[in-house]
């Protein structure tokens, strides 16, 4: 049985919602109950990976949860912030209601069984059996990312609409401050990271890279950039900021 489905039929038994013993049902039986539409859970087939899951945050077994009927694992890489009802702070949530205080496993659990519920986002990729892993959870204000149009997953935020260059840009520097990927914070300024944003570092970013003959400058790949800050690297830079989009970034 595989892992995802095992678990899932542990955490039903457990609850009561599904019988397991020679006086109900074959264990296969079981997982067609579990795996059919009916069930209100979504396998790893069902999953895009285009989007962030968004929505309330359900706690289904240790290290699985649920969004919007998707059910997904944590590893020990997954990044968790909280602030608002899960790990709670003063200035916890950043100023389009994402929290930005770095938070644990047990603690998302523990809130997600609460009576309070849970918001949250979850950037999720698949593993190497098809299972659907959270890169990160993110909990967030339950109507602030609906109000603001910031459901769209990190990383693929809208790009400005025609005429937004220009549009008058914002210029803030000073120390990077990562909140999900694609989504960073620097000088109490919110922003994400478009396809097209372009990324000057060299520093402790894309340290070594190749630069540019003509200008000196090294164009950073998003990626390598978001893992150097995901893993808690300071990095100072500049940003162009447009319509909540970088333009630009430049270490420095």
């Amino acid at each position: 049985m595989k892992r995802e489905i095992r678990n899932t039929v542990l955490a039903l038994a457990t609850s009561g919602l599904v019988v397991v013993g020679s006086a109900a049902c074959s264990s296969q039986e079981v997982i067609d109950a579990v795996t059919s539409s009916d069930s209100g859970l979504s396998g790893a087939s069902d999953w895009t990976g285009e989007d962030a899951l968004m929505g309330q945050l359900e706690y289904l077994a240790p290290g699985e949860f649920v969004i919007d009927g998707q059910a997904f694992f944590v590893s020990e890489e997954t990044l968790y912030l909280g602030g608002l009802n899960v790990c709670p702070a003063e200035d916890g949530i950043d100023d389009v209601g994402f929290g930005v205080v770095e938070c644990d496993l047990e603690s998302f659990e523990t809130a997600a069984q609460g009576e309070t519920p849970v918001h949250a986002k979850a950037e999720a990729e698949l593993g190497e059996n098809d299972e659907i892993i959270a890169v990160s959870i993110t909990e967030y204000d339950g109507e602030t990312p609906n109000d603001s149009g910031a459901t769209d997953a990190p990383g693929s935020a809208p790009a400005p609409e025609d005429g937004a260059a220009d549009e008058a840009s914002e210029l803030v520097s000073g120390e990077l401050e990562y909140i999900s990927p694609g989504e960073y914070m620097i000088d109490g300024t919110a922003f994400y990271v478009a396809e097209d944003t372009v990324i000057h570092a060299g520093l402790y970013a894309c340290a070594g890279g190749v630069q540019d003959p003509d200008t000196g400058d090294v164009i950073c790949d998003f990626d390598r950039f978001d893992a150097t800050l995901a893993n808690g690297t300071a990095i100072t830079a500049e940003v162009e900021i447009v319509d909540g989009v970088a333009l630009s970034i430049t270490e420095y």
